[in-house]
C-alpha cells in the first residue's frame, strides 16, 4: 500500500485542551505505524492554497476562523477528492463558517461531564470498525447538530447523565472526498487508549482512500 501522506492541522485557540500538544503526539504515533507520513502544521494559510500535496487532512481544532479563502480552499479540496477527518473540537470550530459545517455534518451542541463512559460499534461492516470490539473510555461525551439522513453512523454512545445516545463516529462523501468524524479525543486518557488510536489510524488510512 502506498503510504498515506496526511496533515494534521492543530489550531489552538480553544483554552480547555492542548490541542498542541496532543496533535503532536497524534503525529508522531501515527509516523510510527509505517503506512502514513503524517506532518503537523498551525499554519492557517496551508489550507487556502497548500493542501494538494497531502491525501487526507486532520482537523483537531478548537473555535477559530477561516478566511473565505482558507474555507473555499478546504472545500474544493475535498470536493476533488481530497480526505477530511474531523476530530473531537473540530466540530466546535469555525463556527461562523456555514460551508465547512455543511461540509463536516455536525456541530457542537454541548456535552457531558468528563467521565468514564462505553464506545458501542454501531456498524462492524466497515473498514473502520471491522473487528472493533465496544472500549470504554474516560472522555467528554459529544452532543451534535447533526442530520443522521445524510452520514453512515459507526458508533454511538449512551450518556447516563441525560438518558441520551449520541453519535460518535459517522461517515459521508463530500463531492468526490471521504469525511469522518470522530467525536472523541479530549487529553492523553483516550489518546493512549488502543482502541481510540486504531480508530485514528483507520479513520485516516478510510478518508485517504487507503481502506
Amino acid at each position: 500500500m502506498e503510504t498515506l501522506k496526511l496533515l494534521i492541522f492543530v489550531g489552538t485557540e480553544g483554552i480547555y485542551h492542548d490541542h498542541a500538544g496532543n496533535g503532536q503526539f497524534l503525529t508522531s504515533m501515527l509516523n510510527d505505524t509505517g503506512e502514513i507520513a503524517s506532518d503537523f502544521s498551525q499554519d492557517y494559510n496551508v489550507l487556502a492554497d497548500g493542501l494538494s500535496g497531502y491525501d487526507t487532512v486532520l482537523f483537531y481544532t478548537d473555535v477559530g476562523e477561516l478566511s473565505e479563502a482558507q474555507e473555499m480552499g478546504l472545500l474544493n479540496y475535498i470536493r476533488a477528492g481530497g480526505g477530511f477527518f474531523g476530530l473531537h473540537t473540530a466540530a466546535a470550530s469555525f463556527r461562523e463558517s456555514e460551508g465547512y459545517h455543511g461540509m463536516l455534518n455536525g456541530f457542537f451542541n454541548g456535552h457531558s461531564p468528563y467521565m468514564d463512559f462505553t464506545v458501542n460499534v454501531s456498524n462492524s461492516g466497515h473498514p473502520i470498525t471491522e473487528g472493533l470490539a465496544d472500549f470504554g473510555v474516560t472522555d467528554e461525551l459529544y452532543y451534535l447538530k447533526h442530520n443522521p439522513d445524510t452520514s453512515h453512523h459507526l458508533m454511538h454512545a449512551y450518556d447516563e447523565t441525560k438518558d441520551e445516545t449520541h453519535v460518535m463516529a459517522f461517515h459521508h462523501t463530500y463531492g468526490e472526498g471521504r469525511v469522518f468524524y470522530f467525536a472523541l479525543g479530549h487529553d492523553m486518557a483516550v489518546l493512549e487508549n488502543p482502541s481510540f488510536q486504531t480508530v485514528i489510524r483507520r479513520g485516516a488510512l478510510w478518508a485517504g482512500n487507503r481502506l
